[in-house]
Parts: structure tokens; sequence; C-alpha cells
């Protein structure tokens, strides 16, 4: 007996090895090489376990990962590397707790406008949210029209925003004052202005959205800022592939207005006190010259210069 569960102890044992003993694939199975791929970077090849003469291109360049090769520092709070190449990087973003079109409140929470109860407070829109986790506001109606400033009158402290600025492609280095300098320049042109509340800065400096949140010190006044033209045209809508050039509209596409749109008609259908943007020119807070400053056809996307002293609506941004 004892010699027969030898002899099946054996067998099992042998069936074992023989099932562990199957064919491995080569590397050529495996679709390994040993020729140069021309379309993958030098630092894009694993090896062939089997035999690391034979390599595989993973993958074929850094940028179609989304990696480039410019400065995030000041804006992205998560960098990280492409694999294959320590030059290109990406920022980690985080989840803004808001999105485009969602109703902002003066407790700083935001929501679909959908969920809007009258137990909170709206003071905005959000148009646009970033790495950091957070974004920006717009207020919920026109402040009315303004004069930008005196012809002739440059501001000395305010960077002039050439024709140049436009020219070539900006995509994610949301840290470029073109799209991020408004409140800085809305402080530069109040001091410079004097805080005349006949012009659009010092009107944007001092707005408060409803009595009793002039002091808030989430979105009372000097909270809120004139913003730049490339905040103005993020809350139109940009792809950011390219900007044409000077007065060309090129990668407008009006999502985000849109999206703002929905929510300010339907936060007026509600009884709020809102409106939606009309079809005009809206000042910005960027300088094009000593005689003119920059704005924003709000209908069409369409951006150029005007003289300083032509009344033109204004709405006010806000950060969080």
């Amino acid at each position: 007996m004892k010699y027969v569960l030898f002899l099946i102890a054996i067998l099992f044992s042998n069936q074992a090895v023989a099932l562990n003993c199957e064919r491995q694939p080569t590397c050529e199975e495996l679709n390994y090489s040993k020729e140069d791929n021309p379309k993958c970077d030098k630092n894009g090849y694993i090896l062939c376990p089997y035999d690391q003469s034979y390599k595989k291109c993973v993958q074929y360049n850094c940028e179609s990962l989304g990696f480039t090769q410019s400065e995030k520092s000041d804006w992205c709070a998560d960098i990280i590397t492409c694999p294959q190449n320590s030059v290109y990087t990406a920022c980690n973003c985080l989840k803004s707790r808001c999105n485009i079109g969602d109703v902002f409140y003066a407790d700083g929470s935001c929501g679909d406008v959908k969920d809007y109860t009258e137990d909170k407070i709206p003071v905005g829109v959000v148009y646009d949210t970033n790495c950091a986790g957070g974004g920006k506001v717009i207020n919920l109606k026109d402040l009315g029209s303004f004069q930008w400033g005196s012809d002739g009158v440059d501001i000395q402290d305010l960077t002039n925003l050439p024709c140049s600025a436009f020219e070539g492609s900006r995509t994610e280095d949301r840290n470029d004052p073109f799209w991020s300098a408004g409140q800085e320049n809305t402080e530069i042109i109040c001091k410079a202005q004097d805080h005349n509340s006949q012009y659009a800065a010092p009107a944007a400096k001092a707005f408060y959205p409803r009595e009793g949140l002039q002091n808030d010190l989430l979105v009372g006044a000097g909270k809120w800022y004139l913003p730049t033209l490339g905040e103005l045209m993020d809350l139109y809508g940009y792809n950011y592939q390219s900007l044409g050039d000077c007065e060309t509209s090129v990668g407008g596409n009006g999502n985000n207005k849109q999206a703002v749109n929905n929510t300010l008609n339907s936060l007026e259908s509600k009884g709020v006190d809102a409106q939606p943007f009309t079809n005009a020119y809206y000042w910005s807070s960027s300088e094009y010259a000593t005689n003119h400053a920059w704005g924003l056809h709000i209908d069409s996307g369409g951006r150029n210069d005007e003289l300083k002293n032509k009344p033109h609506h204004i709405r006010v941004s806000l950060e969080f």
C-alpha cells in the first residue's frame, strides 16, 4: 500500500512540474525589438526580462501625456515629473471644491444653482478653478458704466500690455500677470487715481455685494477687483492654446460665459438680484498704452483697446 501511495505522489508531482514548465514567450512575441523607435524618447524604453538586448517603447513622448517644459512653481502646489524626461513636468491638480457655473455664497461655500435655497446669500458665480483647489468668482450684475481713466495719463507702476503679448501660444501658466494680476492691477490703478469713484478700478475696489457685507472678511469691500483682460477672456472661455495676434480672437469658445449666464438667469428667475451679461464691451484692468486700455466684447470674446475716457460696463471678480 505504501508503494502505491508513493507512485501516486510521484505522478502528481510530475504533472505539477509539467504544468509549470510551459514555454515562455520570446521577446519578439512580446513586441520587444532590437531596433530603435524613431518616435520614442531616449528614456522611454523598457528592456525585455528574458533578453535585455531587446527593448520596447512604453511612451512615445512626454508631451503626449500632457507634460510641458513651462515653469509651474509659482502656481502649482504639486509638480510631478515625466518618467521619461525630467525636463517635462505637469501639475498634479487638486479638485476645486467648486465647479464653473456654481453659485458662490457669502460664507465661502458654493453649489449647483438647482440646489439654491433662500437661507444662503449668493454673491457671485464661479468662472475659473485652479490647481490649488480655489478659483475665481464674478459678481451677480453689472455695476454700471465707468471710464477707465483719463486720456494722456499712463499708470506708471502698471505694466502696459502691447500687442506682442498675444504672439505665439499661452497654455497653462496661469501665474502670468496676463491671467492673474487683476487684484494687483486694481490696487495700483486706485492708488494712481486717488480712489476716484468715477473710474472703473476704484469702483471695483469699493464694491460689496449687499448691505451688511461691507466689512465682511471674505466678500466685503476691498476683496473684489477689476479683472485683467486675461481673466475676462477666462470668463468668456478660451482654450489657451493660441491667442492669435493683438485683436484676433483665436481660441475663444464662450463655454464659460454660457455656464455663468445660465446660472445668472436661473438666479434671476428665483428672485435673486442678478442679471446675465449683456452683449457689451467690458473694461479690464489691463492698460494698453497712455491713452488706451483693454476690454472684451463679452458677446463674441473679441478684445480691443479703447480710449480710457469712454464709459463701458464693468463687473468685478473675487478670488477664493
